[in-house]
């Protein structure tokens, strides 16, 4: 049982859409003319930002503050605000930077809510496309033109070949040992698709997708995901099948019962 009121949930799921409008004005114009691109990483790495990234989550914490100033906020490029209740917010404001940048429209921004350490709600806004995955307790739904659609995980009858499969950068994300067992499951699996970053896990929770392996996750990656692929059915934890709420390694499935093949084939990883 939990012990939040379900009218604090609901309060927050309704704000969330406003955070999710403000940040599409920022980051839809910019998406569709040339950008200032900073590269956060140090040496030879790339880890890009934009001004998008930055007024974006500006944009959304100030909206919080002024509603629930109570509230945590965790993000991807300020500080954390840390408030003085059980209600934590964890923002993207574009998970998809280089993908953002090269004008491909499976970028998104991620939104979630978290109570006592656990995500309640996530969102999923896929702005170029005017898709929005929802998840919140036991629920998710995918909402697109004024439309709502129960979103639904895929039945893969325990059976891995049926599933498709997908990462967004394996030889990024992946260290020889890691992208070995990525390559043992991939080489089972139907078929795999690439680049998607959080938008594959949508397609998870709509069940046209079934597994996402992935590494390098931050929090603010993972958080929003949690609620919709778990509200549609399916189950998000890290490599040893323990929680993915601080990211790092994860696996998002549709069908729970592809999971212990799964983490077999992972243990090939050396240092799991």
């Amino acid at each position: 049982m939990t012990d939040y009121s379900v009218t604090d949930l609901n309060a927050r799921l309704t704000h969330m859409a406003e955070l999710a409008k403000a940040a599409r004005a920022i980051t839809l114009p910019l998406y569709a003319d040339d950008m200032d691109v900073i590269n956060k990483a140090d040496g030879d790495d790339y880890d890009p930002v934009t001004n998008a990234d930055i007024e974006g989550e500006r944009t959304m914490r100030t909206l919080i503050t002024a509603v629930f100033p109570h509230d945590s906020i965790e993000g991807e490029e300020l500080p954390d605000i840390t408030g003085q209740n059980d209600w934590l917010w964890t923002l993207d404001p574009i998970d998809g930077t280089r993908g953002f940048v090269a004008g491909i429209p499976v970028w998104s921004t991620l939104i979630a809510v978290s109570y006592k350490g656990q995500p309640v709600l996530g969102l999923i806004d896929v702005a170029a496309q005017d898709k929005q995955f929802w998840g919140a307790p036991d629920k998710a739904w995918l909402l697109q033109g004024g439309v709502e659609t129960e979103l639904k995980t895929r039945d893969c009858g325990g059976d891995i070949r049926n599933a498709i499969l997908g990462c967004t950068e394996p030889l990024a994300m992946l260290k020889p040992d890691e992208l070995s067992a990525y390559n043992t499951i991939r080489r089972k699996a139907r078929f795999s698709r690439l680049g998607l970053d959080a938008y594959g896990y949508g397609q998870v929770a709509a069940g046209r997708m079934d597994v996402i392996i992935e590494s390098l996750l931050k929090p603010c990656d993972v958080r929003a995901l949690m609620p919709v692929i778990e509200g549609a059915g399916g189950k998000v934890t890290n490599w040893e099948g323990g929680s993915a709420v601080d990211g790092g390694r994860v696996v998002a499935v549709g069908d729970a019962a592809l999971l212990p093949e799964i983490y077999r084939d992972l243990q090939q990883a050396a240092d799991v």
